[in-house]
């Protein structure tokens, strides 16, 4: 094969990922049931509260060893930095990625309306660290739309 062909042949196979992504994203794509939203909007949910579980054992395991050493730690020493650091990019990633899954027919505005409302909790959570998660997780309304809507994870994490 003369090296031009090989080039051409290279350059084509590069193209065919790009093309086969533009394509199906061309296609007439069914949207989901309810029952397979709430699936994966729970399956991502699942997912965030385990990250957010990790995240908060390992602060709990870095506040020991900081006691038990004597060293200081600024995650430690200043828990309103560690909560804005680690805690909200990740309610930010799980909101993005409850976005990113395509709504039923007919149901766009209100899970756009229910996103917005996560939103807002996590920008309050920013504001005031000290308050917690409970900002997020404890919020009585919001619990409450989300298990209206099916979801059982969600409202929780």
């Amino acid at each position: 094969m003369t090296p031009l062909r090989h080039r051409r042949l290279r350059l084509a196979l590069l193209a065919l990922p790009v093309a086969l992504v533009v394509g199906a994203g061309c296609a007439q794509a069914t949207a989901p049931s309810q029952e397979e939203y709430t699936a994966a909007a729970d399956a991502v949910c699942t997912g965030s509260g385990d990250k957010l579980a990790q995240i908060e054992q390992d602060y709990v395991e870095e506040t020991l060893e900081a006691e038990e050493t004597g060293e200081s730690s600024l995650n430690v020493d200043r828990p309103e930095r560690w909560m804005r650091a680690k805690v909200v990019p990740e309610y930010k990633r799980m909101s993005g990625n409850l976005k990113s899954i395509p709504a039923p027919d007919g149901d766009v505005a209100y899970l756009s309306d229910l996103y917005s409302d996560l939103d807002r909790l996590i920008a309050d959570l920013h504001s005031r660290p000290s308050g917690g998660r409970d900002i997020v997780r404890a919020d009585e309304d919001l619990q409450r739309r989300f298990a209206s809507y099916g979801m059982e994870v969600c409202g929780t994490v």
